[in-house]
């Protein structure tokens, strides 16, 4: 291995270690985010086909009214107060 790609090798592994040490509270949080999503779903395996399709109905006509709500609302670009 050439001392390039050594250096290239090197340079990449510390990287990787860094975003690790500098991320590892924030994916503890996101795995406990995810296993807590994962709880709370939980009971959605025990649902029928009929039952599942009457929630999904449900959910399209709650989210066809907030946007005919959102309608009215001016215009706001995303990260303006």
């Amino acid at each position: 291995m050439s001392a390039g790609a050594w250096s290239g090798l090197r340079w990449w592994v510390e990287e990787a270690w860094n975003r690790h040490v500098r991320y590892r509270e924030l994916y503890r949080q996101l795995d406990r985010m995810r296993a807590d999503l994962k709880a709370r779903s939980a009971w959605m395996d025990g649902l029928t086909e009929e039952e599942l399709a009457e929630m999904l109905r449900g959910l399209a006509e709650c989210i066809d009214a907030v946007q005919a709500a959102g309608g009215d609302a001016p215009d706001r670009r995303e990260g303006v107060a």
